[in-house]
């Protein structure tokens, strides 16, 4: 029960850092807001990791492997920061979970894990949710596709982490990921402007907090409960990005969005059973 709690909260923080990036993207360059939440995250995780770690929380072991996996994050999470612009939390999210069955399409050629006909069968029923949340018909919103795209580079971050996961500890990690993602986008932060950025020090301090806070939740979560029982409580992240975007923005999906919502939670639950 302690695990299941630890994970749900991870869950329900996420949305909450990426209200407040759609908040100041009315005011700030994307790659500004991306710039410093992940310095604001070097600042909460690297005193921590330092302290317990020492010289490897800079310079961790599988150091390419470390390397690459923190580019993908950082790519993925920027494009993620440039669909919520304009599209609802909870679309942009629905359509971000393209992750879990792009990973699990792909995890037989890069992790040598058997694909079974029925999680095939998910994977298909999950692209179709996302079609549905696209609303390719209706009231289609281009901005999206840059969460799409985000999703595609965290199915492969996710392979890549499964592939480093045993080269350093989550801590170091983590670590890492934040300093390495804050010198990435200094250019870039650089290039956009960061004039003004000053007045939401407050927001990028809570964001690096959150961030830190769901990583942390959501590793501590594994140490108390299977990663069969805790994988499906991932979908609590768009039921929590409903009510952040119905609170702080004033967004109530559609009909078609909350069917698209749907299959996606019950198709990536299906993937999450038959592969544990």
């Amino acid at each position: 029960m302690l695990g299941l709690a630890l994970m749900a909260l991870a869950m329900f923080i996420i949305p909450v850092r990426d209200g407040l990036a759609k908040y100041m993207s009315d005011t700030l360059p994307v790659f500004t807001i991306a710039w410093g939440t992940h310095c604001a995250a070097a600042l909460i995780a690297a005193p921590i990791a330092i302290r317990a770690h020492g010289r490897d929380a800079i310079l961790p072991a599988g150091l390419p492997s470390q390397t690459a996996r923190t580019l993908l994050l950082v790519c993925a999470m920027t494009m993620f920061f440039f669909s919520v612009r304009t599209v609802p939390l909870a679309n942009a999210i629905a359509a971000y979970f393209v992750a879990p069955f792009v990973a699990a399409t792909l995890a037989p050629f890069v992790l040598k894990e058997r694909l079974t006909w029925s999680v095939a069968a998910a994977i298909t029923l999950g692209f179709v949710g996302v079609i549905v949340v696209l609303q390719p018909d209706g009231n289609f919103d281009a901005n999206i596709l840059w969460a799409i795209g985000a999703g595609l580079l965290f199915a492969l971050y996710m392979l890549a982490t499964r592939l480093a996961a045993r080269q350093a500890p989550p801590l170091v990690a983590l670590c890492y990921q934040s300093v390495l993602g804050a010198l990435v986008l200094t250019p870039f932060a650089l290039g956009a402007g960061i004039q003004g950025a000053d007045a939401f020090l407050a927001f990028f301090a809570l964001i690096g907090l959150l961030q830190s806070l769901s990583h942390g939740l959501s590793i501590a979560a594994f140490r108390f409960a299977p990663a069969s029982v805790l994988a499906p409580l991932v979908y609590l992240e768009i039921v929590a990005a409903v009510i952040v975007g119905l609170v702080a923005f004033g967004d109530w999906p559609v009909t078609q969005t909350w069917i698209g919502i749907g299959i996606i939670i019950a198709s990536g639950s299906l993937v999450t059973l038959k592969r544990n």
